[in-house]
């Protein structure tokens, strides 16, 4: 965390026995209230011009710092203008306890003494709201934002001389900033368990994005809720390599499911179109994996096993390479709120350690020609060979677009598939809180602390794209390579997965059959619950 060499001098103001402060931020410099023109009247502090430069040089401006409730729960709503373009506001606490810090993915730990840094909707956090431990108190203190919209958060937590200062900063979408912002509510306040405030942070969300349970959500079609294995065949490495053609992937599936019903099987397909990765943005059956027909096949004999199917997508990565890349992909590109064009991951694919595919695009899906773009490639997918579900790999790749919005983007593109397609199921990688009202299934993280709260409630996952096969721990298409392997868990949010490789049958069949017992516990303990 990087912060000013000198003291910038912000003044404070006790509210509720809470110290507040705040600073005005544009894209280019940082501003803080000018005490010689600031008033406190009542529970209200009005700022009527603002400083900078540690206090050197003053400007114009406005801001305003409206509070309400008390020491146990401080409602904060804050507004500001300025003559240049508002990037964000920060309202700051300080002098607060030196205790534990339930921040990044809601894990329990030290302030760092670095500081530490988290974000909303990325940089760590699944709802924006941390929580901070009193030690002399036995209580907790809370710090959440009352948004109703996906827009950037950032907590920055740190030690000063006086204790702990914590950070809120709101962000207003990209496309959205002008030279006035009136930040969502912030809400500040204590409480014995931070439960509590987790769940109450839920039943916002559950208002605002229109989350409802799994077992009753519209977007769930009726086969997914069956589902409780999933057999992840992969097809082509970015090099390459093939693990399992559409003929072979089909023996997979029939070996299966002589061991567990078809119907709780769902076939998860990364590299079906060939190489992976580098063929993102045009999806289509790849001639050494077989071609149209046979993963025609492989999807109509599924289907004969009562097995549901499921491709992969990128949702915003496409190689440069492509054809006509220019027409739908040049004027798509995921921008910062600062203009800075993103790459997004960078794997070392040709291990040349360079980390430097320059072909790789990162799109915004919700730009019209990349959103169009991938829902075109996904309906003819749909409409050619009959595919159950789709997933989008990267979906969590978001960034505050000055363009075009990215979670609205993916929220039409889910809208348009399910419209055109009712029974469709649309997954994808990520979750954070609002996100899993958009895929109801993903295969990438949840918190393990609040989790019957805030996900399995309303989502399920499969095990990540990155779990290591049974026979010797290979990854097949994913970049990290090789992951240990371990039984899969039994758990209501987590259905049991195994990656298939080349051999994988073949060399470790008990540890599949393992695996694939732990799915049918899951169907006994878990489908319809």
């Amino acid at each position: 965390m990087q912060q000013f060499s000198f003291d910038f001098g912000d003044p404070e103001y006790t509210v509720s026995g809470w110290r507040l402060g705040l600073q005005v931020i544009t894209f280019e410099n940082t501003y803080g209230l000018d005490p010689a023109r600031t008033d406190v009247e009542g529970s209200v502090i009005v700022a009527g011009g603002l400083r900078w430069a540690g206090g050197q040089e003053r400007c114009d401006g406005r801001a305003l710092i409206a509070t309400e409730g008390g020491p146990d729960r401080l409602r904060v709503d804050i507004s500001a203008r300025h003559e240049k373009k508002i990037r964000c506001t920060k309202l700051i606490l300080s002098g607060l306890p030196d205790g534990t810090l339930l921040g990044a993915r809601w894990e329990r730990s030290p302030v760092p003494d670095g500081g530490v840094i988290v974000g909303w909707p990325r940089g760590g956090v699944p709802q924006p709201l941390i929580c901070l431990h009193d030690p002399e108190a036995d209580e907790w203190l809370y710090f959440r934002s009352l948004d109703d919209r996906v827009r950037e958060k950032r907590f920055a937590v740190y030690r000063t001389d006086a204790g702990v200062t914590v950070e809120l900063i709101h962000e207003d979408a990209g496309h959205e900033m002008t030279n006035e912002t009136q930040a969502p509510t912030w809400e500040i306040g204590r409480c014995a368990d931070p439960a509590e405030i987790v769940a109450e942070q839920q039943a916002h969300v559950e208002r605002s994005f229109g989350l409802q349970p799994w077992e009753t959500r519209p977007d769930v079609p009726a086969w997914a809720r069956e589902i409780s294995f999933v057999a992840a065949i992969h097809m082509m490495h970015w090099s390459g390599y093939v693990f399992n053609t559409y003929d072979r992937a089909l023996e997979v599936l029939d070996w299966v499911c002589r061991r567990i019903d078809g119907r709780r099987v769902l076939a998860f397909l990364p590299g079906w179109e060939g190489r992976y990765y580098w063929q993102y943005g045009h999806y289509r059956p790849h001639p050494r994996l077989g071609g149209p027909e046979a993963f025609r096949r492989l999807v109509d004999g599924a289907h004969d096993l009562g097995v549901h199917v499921c491709p992969m997508f990128g949702c915003n990565c496409a190689n440069e390479g492509l054809e006509n890349f220019e027409q739908w992909g040049a004027r798509s590109h995921l921008v910062s709120a600062g203009g800075y064009v993103l790459q997004g991951n960078k794997p070392d694919w040709d291990v040349s350690r360079a980390h430097d595919p320059g072909w790789q695009a990162w799109l915004n899906p919700g730009a019209p020609g990349w959103g169009n773009r991938l829902f075109e490639e996904s309906v003819r997918v749909i409409e050619d060979f009959g595919v159950d579900a789709t997933f989008y790999d990267t979906n969590a790749s978001w960034t505050n677009d000055p363009n075009h919005p990215v979670f609205e983007g993916m929220m039409r593109l889910r809208d348009r598939l399910k419209a055109r397609f009712p029974e469709l199921l649309v997954t994808g990688e990520h979750w954070y809180s609002p996100l899993g009202s958009i895929f109801p299934v993903s295969h990438s993280w949840a918190p393990e602390e609040f989790n019957d709260v805030v996900f399995a409630r309303y989502n399920r996952r499969w095990q990540h794209l990155n779990t290591g096969d049974p026979s010797r721990g290979s990854t097949g298409v994913h970049e990290l390579g090789t992951n240990p392997w371990s039984p899969p868990p039994l758990r209501r949010d987590m259905w049991p997965t195994v990656t298939f490789v080349d051999g994988t049958i073949a060399n470790a069949p008990e540890r599949v059959e393992q695996a694939i017992e732990v799915g049918r516990r899951y169907a006994e303990e878990f489908v319809g619950q």
